[in-house]
């Protein structure tokens, strides 16, 4: 059975920083509308294994790395991170 958008959320980002939850939400619901999603029935973590699956997804994907990269870098922890 497929998980929805908000038990996925839930058990991915209980741990992630607060400031990152909004992309990864819409990194999941961009995920979500794949056709390896819909079409093929694939869950989102192997639809993201495969880069050609995941292409759409893309810019989401990278403001998510970006926001998490950004939260272990000490140099923008003292100013924050960024939202994206």
């Amino acid at each position: 059975a497929r998980l929805s958008t908000f038990s996925i959320h839930t058990q991915y980002t209980h741990n992630m920083a607060k400031k990152c939850n909004e992309a990864a939400l819409s990194l999941l619901a961009c995920m979500e509308k794949t056709p390896c999603v819909t079409h093929q029935k694939k869950s989102i973590e192997e639809c993201m294994r495969d880069p050609i699956e995941s292409d759409p997804c893309l810019p989401m994907r990278n403001a998510y790395y970006n926001c998490k990269h950004g939260a272990l870098d000490m140099r923008k922890r003292i100013r924050g991170v960024r939202q994206y």
